[in-house]
């Protein structure tokens, strides 16, 4: 038996790379996954890869969390064709690529992360609250009704250059998190968050050998995370022995985040160490 059975999931932003391996995961565990995302090529590319490695028990949306309408929608059908919801995975994101520097961005620009990272992740969890979870019975052994993961970054303190938008969101994310946590435990509602730092996404196979060298050098381990180690940590979180975590942040980022500096920054030619 999986972890899931007889569960029903929903993924936000689960088409493609990390989103992918979540609802994989949840799948494999026994869990009926829908997953959601804005672009119709990217659906039918996720539901063409989970086909191929003899997946059922899926569907997928096209919703963009940016739109609350979409967001009603989608979750009038998981209302109609599951009647429940277990678990909610806020993973959709805006990464605020190309928007230039920090004096460059304009407020369209940092408003449309915003929308998605922050406003549709709250949106889809109060929704989902408020249409589902508050309506079911609390389980047997949790004592909970439902629960959310937050897919996160340490880039909410472990700042990027040029993404003030993207940073900005990740920091609300930590504090919403912790907010809904707070509001939401009583209720029967298990809230916590997963932050990821360096990710292997498709868009790895576009860099250099030297930048993904230079980026592995910053990560004490030595390596990236990929999107099944996501997936273990989120699984975690939404599984029965996580029943006592609540506004958690499990930071899976190689320890980049605990180190003072990258090695590169520790060279003592000067061998002032030794004065």
């Amino acid at each position: 038996m999986g972890r899931f059975d007889g569960k029903v999931v929903l993924v936000t932003g689960g088409a493609r790379n990390t989103g992918l391996e979540i609802v994989d995961l949840f799948l494999s565990e026994g869990a009926k996954v829908y997953f959601c995302t804005r672009a119709e090529e990217s659906l039918k590319g996720g539901i063409a890869e989970l086909e191929r490695r003899g997946r059922t028990r899926f569907r997928g949306i096209l919703c963009s969390v940016a739109d609350p309408k979409a967001v009603d929608a989608m979750l009038d059908e998981i209302a109609e064709e599951a009647g429940r919801l277990d678990v909610v995975v806020s993973n959709a994101a805006n990464f605020g690529l190309g928007q230039g520097t920090s004096l460059e961005t304009t407020n369209e620009q940092f408003q449309s992360v915003l929308d998605v990272n922050v406003l549709g992740g709250f949106h889809v969890v109060q929704s989902a609250c408020n249409r589902f979870f508050m309506k079911q019975e609390r389980d047997s052994y949790t004592n909970q009704r439902g629960v959310v993961v937050f897919v996160g970054s340490n880039s909410s303190e472990r700042v990027s250059r040029n993404r003030v938008s993207y940073v900005a969101s990740k920091g609300a994310m930590d504090s919403m998190m912790k907010a809904l946590a707070v509001d939401l435990g009583p209720l029967g509602v298990r809230v916590n968050m997963v932050a990821p730092g360096y990710i292997w996404t498709d868009r790895w196979q576009w860099l250099s050998e030297d930048v993904k060298a230079a980026r592995r050098a910053n990560v004490p381990t030595g390596m990236e995370a990929t999107g099944r180690d996501v997936a273990e940590a989120v699984a975690f979180f939404a599984s029965d022995a996580a029943r006592a975590c609540q506004g958690a942040r499990l930071v899976m980022d190689g320890g980049s985040t605990v180190q003072m500096y990258p090695p590169s920054c520790e060279d003592d030619s000067s061998k002032m160490r030794e004065k």
